[in-house]
C-alpha cells in the first residue's frame, strides 16, 4: 500500500510545478504592467523622468522578468525530474537535482547582481551600500566556490 502511494508520488511534484508555472505567468504580466506604468509616468510626470528613478524602475522590471524565468525553469525542472520529460530546448533539460540547484545558484548570482545595481543607483547611504555590496559579494563568492568544488567531484 505504502509502496503504491510513494510510487504514485508524481502528483506531489506536479502541484509545485503547476504553482511555479502560474507564478511565472503572473510575474511576466506584472513585469509588463510595471514597465507600462513606468513609461506612462515618465510621459505624464516630469519628476518621473529623472534618470536615477527611471534606471531603478527599469532594473526592477528586469528583476521581475528574471524571477519569472526562474520560476519557469524550476517548474520545468521539477516536472522533468519527477513527472515526465518535456519537449524543451536542450539547455533547459534537467536530468538531476544537482543540475537544478546549479541553475538556481547561477540565477541567484544574477539576481544579487541586479539587486546590488539597483541599490547602487539609488545610492542613499554610502556605508549601507558598501556593506550591502560586501554581503552580496560574500554570497556570490560562496555560491561560485561551492559549485566549483562540486564540479570537480
Amino acid at each position: 500500500m505504502l509502496k503504491k502511494i510513494l510510487e504514485s508520488g508524481k502528483a506531489i511534484a506536479l502541484l509545485p510545478s503547476i504553482s511555479l508555472f502560474v507564478g511565472a505567468v503572473f510575474l511576466g504580466f506584472y513585469g509588463i504592467y510595471v514597465l507600462f506604468e513606468t513609461i506612462y509616468k515618465a510621459l505624464v510626470d516630469e519628476s518621473a523622468r529623472d534618470s536615477a528613478v527611471l534606471a531603478t524602475k527599469f532594473i526592477s522590471v528586469m528583476d521581475i522578468h528574471l524571477l519569472s524565468v526562474i520560476l519557469y525553469i524550476f517548474a520545468v525542472g521539477l516536472y522533468e525530474l519527477f513527472v515526465g520529460k518535456l519537449d524543451v530546448p536542450e539547455w533547459l533539460k534537467i536530468e538531476g537535482i544537482d543540475q537544478l540547484k546549479s541553475k538556481l545558484a547561477s540565477v541567484i548570482v544574477l539576481i544579487l547582481a541586479i539587486t546590488f545595481t539597483k541599490k547602487f543607483v539609488e545610492w542613499k547611504n554610502p556605508l549601507d551600500t558598501l556593506l550591502f555590496g560586501i554581503a552580496v559579494s560574500a554570497v556570490i563568492g560562496v555560491l561560485i566556490f561551492y559549485y566549483k568544488i562540486k564540479s570537480e567531484h
